[in-house]
């Protein structure tokens, strides 16, 4: 829901499918490219999914850009948000 996030943030992710059916699968890739954070997520009937995590722990030392990507079968998206002090 942000562009940028400081350690012990809460990150609100949300988004939108046209096939409710099919889970999507959530991924946050640190600034080495080192996968930190996943979960499988089951849209409503809507279409429409969302969860919260929190910006810390181990993978979120570093200061940068971190990748958010979501798979739900052959499609794909990603974004970028940077993490500060």
């Amino acid at each position: 829901d942000q562009t940028t996030y400081q350690r012990a943030d809460i990150i609100s992710i949300s988004g939108d499918t046209n096939s409710y059916t099919k889970s999507v699968e959530l991924s946050i890739e640190n600034t080495n490219g080192v996968k930190i954070w996943k979960e499988t997520i089951n849209p409503k009937n809507d279409g429409q999914f969302s969860t919260l995590i929190i910006a810390g722990g181990g993978g979120w030392e570093n200061n940068g850009v971190y990748t958010l990507k979501a798979v739900q079968g052959d499609l794909a998206n990603e974004i970028e948000f940077k993490i500060t002090a």
